[in-house]
Protein backbone atom coordinates (compact mmCIF):
# COMPACT_ATOMS: atom_id res chain seq x y z
CA UNK A 1 0.00 0.00 0.00
CA UNK A 2 1.39 3.52 -0.52
CA UNK A 3 0.32 6.73 1.39
CA UNK A 4 -0.52 9.71 0.35
CA UNK A 5 1.54 12.50 1.22
CA UNK A 6 -0.83 14.71 0.89
CA UNK A 7 -4.05 13.73 2.68
CA UNK A 8 -2.49 10.41 4.42
CA UNK A 9 -4.93 7.85 2.58
CA UNK A 10 -3.49 4.31 1.93
CA UNK A 11 -3.64 3.60 -1.74
CA UNK A 12 -2.85 -0.18 -3.64
CA UNK A 13 0.56 0.00 -5.50
CA UNK A 14 -0.76 0.06 -8.68
CA UNK A 15 -2.18 3.30 -8.45
CA UNK A 16 -0.73 6.89 -9.82
CA UNK A 17 -2.80 8.95 -8.21
CA UNK A 18 -4.51 9.61 -5.24
CA UNK A 19 -8.23 8.91 -5.73
CA UNK A 20 -9.27 11.22 -2.52
CA UNK A 21 -6.58 14.66 -3.39
CA UNK A 22 -5.58 13.75 -7.18
CA UNK A 23 -1.96 14.18 -6.00
CA UNK A 24 0.44 11.80 -7.68
CA UNK A 25 1.79 8.61 -5.70
CA UNK A 26 4.91 8.35 -7.86
CA UNK A 27 7.95 9.94 -5.83
CA UNK A 28 6.17 7.99 -2.54
CA UNK A 29 6.45 4.63 -4.28
CA UNK A 30 8.43 2.42 -1.98
CA UNK A 31 11.21 0.59 -3.85
CA UNK A 32 11.19 -3.39 -4.77
CA UNK A 33 13.18 -4.88 -2.20
CA UNK A 34 15.86 -7.45 -4.01
CA UNK A 35 17.30 -10.76 -2.49
CA UNK A 36 19.36 -12.65 -5.01
CA UNK A 37 17.39 -11.05 -7.95
CA UNK A 38 13.87 -12.06 -6.27
CA UNK A 39 11.53 -9.31 -6.15
CA UNK A 40 8.50 -9.64 -3.62
CA UNK A 41 4.64 -9.53 -5.38
CA UNK A 42 3.48 -6.90 -3.92
CA UNK A 43 5.71 -4.59 -5.94
CA UNK A 44 5.86 -5.98 -9.77
CA UNK A 45 4.09 -3.76 -12.13
CA UNK A 46 0.36 -4.36 -11.76
CA UNK A 47 -1.07 -5.59 -15.86
CA UNK A 48 -3.27 -2.52 -17.36
CA UNK A 49 -6.22 -3.09 -19.51
CA UNK A 50 -5.47 -0.97 -22.57
CA UNK A 51 -8.28 1.11 -24.45
CA UNK A 52 -8.18 -1.50 -27.27
CA UNK A 53 -8.41 -4.06 -25.17
CA UNK A 54 -11.34 -2.84 -23.25
CA UNK A 55 -13.23 -2.61 -26.48
CA UNK A 56 -12.76 -6.16 -27.71
CA UNK A 57 -13.72 -7.45 -24.56
CA UNK A 58 -17.25 -4.65 -24.52
CA UNK A 59 -18.03 -5.96 -27.78
CA UNK A 60 -17.81 -9.54 -26.73
CA UNK A 61 -19.64 -9.31 -23.77
CA UNK A 62 -22.31 -7.53 -25.89
CA UNK A 63 -22.33 -10.61 -28.55
CA UNK A 64 -22.25 -13.52 -25.70
CA UNK A 65 -23.34 -11.73 -22.56
CA UNK A 66 -22.68 -14.24 -19.92
CA UNK A 67 -20.50 -16.60 -21.75
CA UNK A 68 -17.85 -13.53 -22.84
CA UNK A 69 -17.98 -11.68 -18.90
CA UNK A 70 -16.80 -15.49 -17.51
CA UNK A 71 -14.05 -15.57 -20.53
CA UNK A 72 -12.78 -11.88 -19.58
CA UNK A 73 -13.26 -13.21 -15.98
CA UNK A 74 -10.77 -16.01 -16.39
CA UNK A 75 -8.36 -14.69 -18.81
CA UNK A 76 -7.76 -11.30 -17.60
CA UNK A 77 -4.98 -10.19 -15.24
CA UNK A 78 -6.11 -6.17 -14.64
CA UNK A 79 -7.68 -6.32 -11.35
CA UNK A 80 -10.66 -3.31 -12.94
CA UNK A 81 -11.06 -5.56 -15.45
CA UNK A 82 -11.45 -8.74 -13.28
CA UNK A 83 -14.05 -6.22 -10.84
CA UNK A 84 -16.12 -5.41 -14.03
CA UNK A 85 -16.05 -8.90 -15.47
CA UNK A 86 -17.72 -9.98 -11.91
CA UNK A 87 -20.16 -7.42 -12.08
CA UNK A 88 -21.47 -8.32 -15.24
CA UNK A 89 -21.49 -11.70 -14.30
CA UNK A 90 -23.93 -10.84 -11.24
CA UNK A 91 -26.21 -8.33 -13.13
CA UNK A 92 -26.92 -11.09 -16.02
CA UNK A 93 -27.61 -13.64 -13.75
CA UNK A 94 -29.50 -11.48 -11.68
CA UNK A 95 -31.25 -10.25 -15.26
CA UNK A 96 -31.38 -13.86 -15.91
CA UNK A 97 -33.51 -15.01 -12.67
CA UNK A 98 -35.97 -12.30 -13.06
CA UNK A 99 -36.56 -13.22 -16.21
CA UNK A 100 -37.34 -16.81 -15.24
CA UNK A 101 -39.84 -15.16 -12.62
CA UNK A 102 -41.53 -12.77 -14.89
CA UNK A 103 -42.46 -15.83 -17.18
CA UNK A 104 -43.28 -18.23 -14.15
CA UNK A 105 -45.76 -15.72 -12.85
CA UNK A 106 -47.02 -14.97 -16.75
CA UNK A 107 -47.98 -18.75 -17.08
CA UNK A 108 -49.53 -18.95 -13.36
CA UNK A 109 -51.91 -16.29 -14.16
CA UNK A 110 -53.11 -17.42 -17.72
CA UNK A 111 -51.55 -14.87 -19.90
CA UNK A 112 -50.15 -17.89 -22.56
CA UNK A 113 -53.54 -19.84 -22.40
CA UNK A 114 -54.26 -20.41 -25.59
CA UNK A 115 -57.77 -19.60 -26.98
Amino acid sequence: MITCPHCGSQNPDYYTQCPNCGTSLAGSRPQPQQTNGYVHPAYMEQPVTSIGHWFLWYLLISFLPLIGAIVMYASVKDPSAKNFAKLMIIMYIIAIVLCLLIIALAISAGIFASY
